[in-house]
């Protein structure tokens, strides 16, 4: 167990997660990237080892708890706090400058840098540099937040608690992408003694992963599940799409496994323009035939001429 890694976000689930939430997320990542299906891929054996590891704590109840409880008490240790235990935090004391960097948690950083280090330079010489500059402002720090994946695509609010107590409330635009940074004027660490403003915080944006959905730039992705009569005979489908809306979907006669179907309109939206939905189709073969159900099968298939 390893409490620096966020085993919700590795699943791409949140903390709230259910157990049978926990299963399907697992069962859907570890087929993605079992050995069997990666033909070798070293980074997909790593994934899937990251993947199994953190299933074998959230599926596990005293894991879990003790998991929780290590990252609950690291979070309370800390000045700012994101609600949902999806980002990271930072703490600030205006009267001892070494303290603010000594404290930073996992992925606060200073905007533009890989890592928690200062590069080439040491802290005195960092602290000495920043004493010696002309603005007086305080710092900029950065963190990343995980936000739901329709909040992602449909846009909406989220608020951040800062150390004072004070809530702010962030915008999140439709349609934003991963990795995309939100700037938060004055809510960065304080301004040194007798200095001005304070520091911006920078949020990078982390989008969960969704268990029916795919995005691919603003188009989104889904399986649907058809069994073979439908195939065979054709049906009409009710089609969930991330926008809440549900439309029909007309499937001809005789349509085939991985046939795509394309509704227009029903993806991200944002200002690039709107992408669209498409479905792939997927064949349910019925596993527990009975030997008569088998027969009568196989009967059929012979004079439709699939079998001789």
């Amino acid at each position: 167990m390893n409490p620096r890694v966020n085993y919700y976000e590795l699943l791409g689930i949140p903390d709230t997660a259910t157990q049978d939430d926990v299963k399907r997320a697992y069962r859907l990542l570890a087929k993605q990237y079992h050995p069997d299906s990666s033909g070798g891929d070293k980074t997909a054996e790593e994934k899937f080892k990251q993947v199994s590891e953190a299933y074998q704590v959230l599926s596990d109840s005293k894991k879990r708890s003790k998991y929780d409880l290590i990252r609950q008490n690291a979070a309370r240790r800390q000045q700012v706090n994101f609600p949902g235990g999806h980002a990271n935090s930072y703490q600030v004391n205006s009267e001892n400058m070494q303290d603010i960097f000594s404290n930073l948690f996992n992925g606060f950083t200073e905007p533009g840098q890989d890592d928690q280090s200062f590069g080439d330079i040491g802290f005195d010489e960092f602290l000495r540099n920043s004493r010696n500059a002309s603005a007086k402002r305080g710092t900029d720090m950065e963190s990343t937040i995980t936000i739901p994946f329709e909040m992602a695509v449909n846009g909406g609010e989220t608020i951040i608690k800062t150390g004072g107590g004070k809530k702010v409330k962030i915008k999140i635009p439709s349609g934003i992408e991963d990795g995309k940074k939100i700037r938060i004027r004055g809510h960065g660490s304080p301004p040194p003694a007798g200095g001005g403003a304070a520091g911006d915080l920078y949020l990078s944006i982390k989008i969960a992963k969704h268990l029916e959905f795919e995005r691919r730039g603003n188009d989104i992705y889904s399986n649907i599940y058809i069994n073979i009569a439908e195939a065979v005979l054709g049906t009409e489908l009710s089609v969930k799409t991330i926008t809440g809306k549900r439309v029909k979907l007309q499937i001809p006669p005789g349509t085939s496994s991985a046939k795509i179907f394309r509704i227009p309109g029903l993806g991200v939206k944002n200002e690039s323009g709107q992408g669209d939905h498409f479905v792939r189709i997927e064949i349910d073969v019925p596993p527990n035939l009975s030997i008569a159900q088998k027969r009568d099968f196989r009967n059929w298939a012979k004079k439709v001429g699939l079998v001789k």
